[in-house]
């Protein structure tokens, strides 16, 4: 089984095996798995895989008959209809069930609405026999959650079921590379986060500088674009999106501070953002609700996406010296002095994964239902739960380079009276360990101390 997504197989292999079972969409933004997880399913099983090309209806039609015929499928027409295509595949599967892959299939829905009456009528006719699983594959979120169902009307009825592939999780990084040294998985996985279709792309024994050279910043990378890449592939005005991508992964992540640096209307710019937003691209950060809601940061955004915050925050203000100096000395002189904290932003994130495991192992003081983070003017809390009688474990990771003193944790304690909660247990997070005198000074307090490396 694939690292991270025997559920997502089970559950495809659920509706194969289902009598009423035939058609089902599964979709992830592109780098997380969503091609594995298919592949996976239809390893021990008869299928049939066509690729939608952006193209007129025609030629969708010429390019998928063409290339079924180099696999021995027979074709009257040059320029076969979509349903001629669907009933030459079923022909050659009488006698079994088989699995039909039909990967970017937003292409053709875009190019043609025929291509949906085609489908959902050819699913309807066979559905009795049980005789096959179409499978819906795409990468682009956006389509699939905003466009998808209300442009297939009733059709919507035939589903039966929608799957979306999320980011693996960090333990699932760890698993992929093998490797005890927890530090470098931590430095991976602020870079590459849940995408594991890119993780072979990261080589454990090469530094975090080696790599980030060979991935991003030699002509050849394949982040190389990965910023422009992801836009236009998806959307358009590339110069309004870059821009508004450049003011996240530099500290602008309130609408109004876009709205100060670019010159967008603010109308304009909540499009934008809900765009990219569709896209698994950025984020709002929502705060968890506590009785000090008046002292929450509002309209915040970031990119999810670590890979094209890394390239914004990175590369794309200084791409032209990528033509004028050698990989090694860009990376000397733009990325070296602040890649230090650009990797901590990751450390809140494992923490707040750590604390939902345990939850689900039973191995809290609690249990929790209702969990978030609070993002407050004066601070953050990484991670707030509560339970079903309001009892709150609220967790606080630190990002410096020193162990956790007093100090620190007393601009904690303030941050919980600004969200106006009473934490019954406490979590202290910590990459440097903890100041000798901390849990003395604690004593009358449910604090656990957990070290970060120690994971």
């Amino acid at each position: 089984m694939i690292i991270g997504r025997s559920a997502e197989v089970e559950y495809l292999n659920k509706i194969f095996n289902e009598k009423d079972g035939s058609l089902v969409t599964l979709y992830g933004r592109a780098g997380v798995g969503t091609s594995s997880v298919w592949h996976e399913f239809v390893k021990d099983k008869k299928y049939v895989y066509i690729k939608c090309p952006k193209a007129s209806s025609k030629q969708i039609n010429f390019m998928i008959s063409s290339d079924l015929s180099l696999k021995g499928y027979e074709f009257t027409d040059a320029f076969p209809s979509f349903n001629s295509i669907l009933e030459g595949i079923a022909s050659k599967y009488k006698l079994d069930k088989f699995v039909l892959i039909l990967d970017d299939f937003e292409n053709c829905f875009k190019a043609d609405d025929s291509y949906i009456e085609d489908l959902f009528s050819f699913v309807r006719l066979n559905k009795s026999d049980n005789r096959f699983l179409c499978v819906l594959v795409s990468h682009d979120t956006r389509y699939v959650e905003n466009i998808f169902v209300s442009k297939i009307g009733k059709n919507a009825l035939a589903i039966n079921g929608i799957l979306k592939v999320q980011p693996v999780s960090f333990i699932d990084l760890v698993m992929f590379y093998n490797t005890k040294d927890t530090a470098q998985c931590m430095d991976y996985f602020a870079l590459l986060g849940g995408n594991i279709a890119f993780y072979n792309y990261f080589d454990v024994n090469s530094s975090l500088k080696e790599n980030i050279i060979k991935n991003y910043l030699r002509s050849d990378s394949v982040f190389r674009r990965v910023g422009t890449d992801v836009v236009l592939e998806y959307l358009r005005e590339v110069n309004v999106y870059s821009t508004i991508l450049y003011c996240l992964a530099n500290g602008h992540t309130k609408l109004n501070d876009i709205y100060l640096h670019t010159g967008f209307s603010r109308a304009k710019i909540s499009v934008y953002l809900k765009n990219l937003m569709a896209l698994d691209t950025v984020e709002k950060v929502s705060s968890f609700d506590t009785p000090g809601n008046e002292n929450t940061m509002k309209g915040v955004y970031r990119i999810s996406n670590p890979i094209v915050n890394f390239w914004y925050k990175f590369i794309y203000p200084h791409e032209s010296y990528l033509e004028l100096m050698s990989a090694e000395k860009f990376y000397d002189t733009f990325i070296n002095d602040n890649i230090s904290d650009f990797l901590k932003d990751v450390l809140p994130l494992i923490c707040k994964e750590y604390l939902i495991l345990l939850n689900k192992k039973h191995g809290l003081p609690i249990k929790v239902t209702k969990y978030g983070e609070w993002v407050g003017k004066a601070g953050t809390i990484h991670f707030i739960g509560k339970d079903e009688h309001r009892n709150i474990l609220a967790a606080y990771c630190a990002l410096g380079e020193e162990p956790l003193n007093y100090s620190e944790y007393e601009w904690f304690e303030y941050c919980l009276k600004e969200a106006r909660i009473s934490a019954d247990y406490i979590y202290l997070f910590s990459k440097k360990g903890f100041d000798e005198d901390l849990s003395e000074m604690l004593a009358d307090k449910e604090v656990t101390y957990v070290d970060i490396r120690n994971l």
